[in-house]
Formats: C-alpha cells, structure tokens, sequence
C-alpha cells in the first residue's frame, strides 16, 4: 500500500472512530487500537476495503445495474449527492421514505403526483389558481421535490445500493436485505456488517472523511 494513500486518508480523517464504549464487536478486524477512549481505524484495511467496494461497483455498473446513493446524513448529503449527479446514480439525501423499495409499487405513484405538479408548476398551470390554491401546492411540491428529487427517472426498484453511513441508513439496507439488493456502505466502528454485501471502514462524523470517500468513488461508475 503506497503511504502517500494512507498519509492522504488520514489527513481525511477516514481513521477516527467512535467513542471506545460505542463500537460494534463485529468491527473489531477494522480497528486498529485506541487513543484516549476513541478507536482508530485500520487505514490499511480501510484502503484494501474501498478497493474491493469500488471493484465491485465497476463491475456492476458497467454491466448496467442502477445504483441508488443514500445519503440523509447532513455530513455526507452534498458530496453523496453530487456523486450521484455526476455519475447519473438515484438518490435520496434528505428523508428517507419508509417502504421506497419494499412498497414501491405505491410509492412509485407518489413520484408520479410529484412529477405531475413539478411540471404544472413549470408550465404556468398554477398561475390560474387562487393564491392560497398556488399556495398549497407550492408547499406540496417542495415537501415532494425533499422526498423525490432524486428519483425522477427510477422506474424500477434499482440493482444497488449504496449508503454513506451504514447506521444512519440502516433502514433502507434492511428494505434491501429483504428484496435481496446488493448493497455497500460506509461503516464508522458502531458498524453491524451483516447489513450490507460490502463495506469501507472509515469515519462517519466528518465532512472530510465523506467528501474523500466520495470523490474515490467516483471512478467506479461507468455510465
């Protein structure tokens, strides 16, 4: 492992962990030790695991599989997003929506209704609406776009997912545990690996942890 990886990750911050009396026993291969009540991730394992996830998402990407990035953590939301944006991924980086993919035959008309006032909204049909009509579908649509935005072209339920903080997201892995999904995500030492079908060892608290992991991805999504 080339140091100038290592010395980059741990500029990043990729190896603080969580208090030593918050921490899953599961997480115990990824951690390296402890530094006054706090555990230090492995970067060595932390580096091996990001490239076996990246790998992974090469592969399934350039196959065509969809991925769905989520990301409601407000340290992770903008740079999970514009991972998504730029590789053409879905997202959700606001609220996750109970029962997206495990009822997604309703939910899919949800994102119907939301993209029908998007588009009444665009084309000036709200403009012959009284005021406190406009009023409350300009409410209506804003609560949507927060929910939906991400998710305008997903049809079908997506082929992956991917979550920023493993914990944080839990219940949309546990929605894709059910169906069967593939899915990776970022796990801090609190992290239950059973979860997901891969993960990458690294801190969930920082902005910087999540903004290096992010653009490391990137690469690995073939459109």
């Amino acid at each position: 492992m080339e140091k100038t990886v290592l010395n980059s990750m741990f500029d990043n911050l990729l190896h603080i962990g969580n208090k030593t009396n918050f921490w899953n026993a599961k997480m115990r291969p990824y951690i390296y030790g402890s530094v006054n009540g706090i555990h230090v991730i492995n970067l060595l394992k932390t580096a091996e695991k990001l490239e076996e996830v990246k790998s992974e998402l090469k592969d399934l990407t350039s196959s065509g599989k969809k991925v769905l990035i989520v990301a409601t953590k407000i340290q992770s939301r903008d740079a999970f997003k514009n991972l998504a944006e730029e590789t053409g991924s879905y997202y959700v980086c606001e609220k996750w929506v109970p029962g997206l993919l495990t009822n997604f035959k309703t939910i899919r008309k949800r994102i119907g209704s939301y993209l029908q006032l998007l588009q009444d909204s665009q084309s000036g049909a709200f403009d012959v609406l009284t005021k406190k009509e406009k009023a409350t579908r300009m409410l209506e649509l804003e609560k949507l776009d927060k929910a939906y935005a991400g998710l305008k072209d997903m049809k079908k339920l997506p082929d992956v997912i991917l979550a920023s903080d493993g914990i944080y997201e839990k219940q949309a892995l546990r929605e894709a545990e059910i169906l069967n999904i593939q899915s990776f995500a970022v796990f801090n030492t609190n992290g239950d690996i059973d979860l997901v079908s891969n993960l990458i060892p690294a801190n969930t608290n920082s902005t910087k942890s999540f903004d290096y992991l992010a653009q490391e991805l990137k690469g690995s999504f073939v459109k």
